[in-house]
């Protein structure tokens, strides 16, 4: 069995991530759906925009990826369309790691390391393991080893509320509907910050989970003063403090806290993250499924556990076929932590499914049927495909564009 078709779906679906917990986009990039939050530097969509791949083998068996991108999701799809799909043509598909190490290297020597390359290779590295899952009978947990936990202990991610008032609301309705804790964006000025943290840890009390993530927004002397109140509470994490290139100073800021420093959404390979495990500048993995894709993300995870460091994967904006790859891999992590989960982002994910992802009682129901464990609905993906390219040994063609 080979791979005979390669199609790619720059997907936008307009359902606004809400980050900040409105539906306001201020600075506005002019011509553009990007926008940029006053807390914030960097640029966030008020849609929903990903990368799709779907393999086709000469049996007709299909394979299901995603290349996550939030924004600029052309840019993962040209890799794709024009590089990686025409590499894998032909190709046996239970060769995940073979494939995946042969694309990796294809622009190596061009300065290439992570970024839109490794986000390109996720989607079809995937699509490839959904194949491998179906071809031989068993999801991809499984095949990684073996399944830990047909369910997945899980946080809320974001309290999507504009008023501070609001998200001590919403953390206490994450409790009542069973979910172990929460995790508080912010990119506030320092007072602010520090009164919502304190909020918020006063709202839900000592015993669930409670992290803060910083999104990379702070200098060194201000993430000291927040994790130090997170210390105080004994907090499972303080997450992307810093820039994100700085290894150094988030060393500095590990060995300073108790609490735990967690990093690796920006992260997409046993490279990249090497260092952090080696200037012990991270205490909880987090790689991303849809940047690193299901062969990297268990190699990071390998690679965590020979530095006693917990895996907690990370997840963002993507569509159900992300949040299913997501699952899949942490089943099987052995030193598995706890699974970011985003609630308001379920049902928009779930609109690419036949049967939607489940969760039940605060609880993740890892699916258990083949590759995936799920049956991805293309009519919904062509619905809100901005382009659909498909790749063949005779050339690329494209399909539809500008639907919506």
């Amino acid at each position: 069995m080979t791979v005979e078709q390669i199609e790619v779906f720059v997907f936008k679906l307009a359902h606004h991530y809400k980050v900040a917990g409105t539906t306001d986009s201020p600075g506005q990039l002019p011509g553009t759906d990007y926008y940029r939050e006053p807390q914030w530097k960097h640029a966030y969509s008020n849609g929903t925009e990903t990368c799709l791949v779907k393999l086709t083998t000469d049996s007709g068996l299909v394979g299901w990826g995603e290349s996550q991108a939030p924004l600029l999701p052309r840019v993962p799809a040209a890799v794709v369309t024009d590089l990686l799909g025409p590499a894998v043509l032909g190709r046996d598909p239970l060769k995940t790691a073979v494939l995946h190490d042969e694309l990796t290297h294809l622009m190596h020597a061009r300065g290439h390391f992570g970024s839109f390359l490794y986000d390109a290779v996720a989607g079809i590295d995937t699509a490839l393991w959904d194949l491998k899952g179906k071809i031989l009978q068993q999801p991809i947990c499984e095949l990684l080893g073996g399944s830990f936990r047909p369910t997945l202990r899980c946080y809320m991610s974001g309290l999507r509320e504009p008023t501070l008032e609001g998200r001590v609301a919403a953390a206490k309705g994450a409790l009542a509907q069973g979910y172990a804790g929460v995790k508080i964006f912010t990119g506030q000025a320092l007072e602010k910050a520090g009164a919502e943290i304190e909020a918020v840890a006063d709202a839900i009390g000592s015993g669930p989970f409670l992290a803060v993530d910083l999104i990379c927004g702070y200098a060194l002397p201000a993430a000291l003063h927040l994790g130090r109140l997170l210390d105080a509470r004994r907090a499972a994490w303080l997450e992307a403090p810093l820039a994100p290139q700085d290894v150094a100073g988030h060393a500095r800021l590990a060995e300073s806290l108790a609490t735990p420093i967690a990093v690796g959404e920006v992260l997409r390979s046993v490279a990249e993250f090497l260092p952090w495990f080696q200037q012990r500048a991270l205490g909880v993995a987090q790689p991303d499924v849809t940047r690193c894709g299901v062969t990297e993300a268990q190699r990071i995870a390998d690679l965590a556990r020979a530095f006693d460091v917990p895996t907690a994967l990370h997840v963002g904006v993507c569509t159900g076929i992300g949040v299913a790859a997501t699952w899949q891999v942490a089943a099987a992590l052995p030193d598995y932590l706890i699974q970011e989960h985003q609630p308001k982002m379920l049902p928009a994910a779930n609109r690419t499914l036949r049967e939607p992802l489940v969760e039940k009682d605060g609880m993740l129901v890892v699916p258990a049927a083949p590759g995936l464990g799920v049956e991805v609905d293309e009519e919904a993906i062509r619905a809100h495909a901005e382009e659909h390219w498909v790749v063949t040994p005779n050339g690329k063609t494209l399909k539809q564009e500008n639907r919506s």
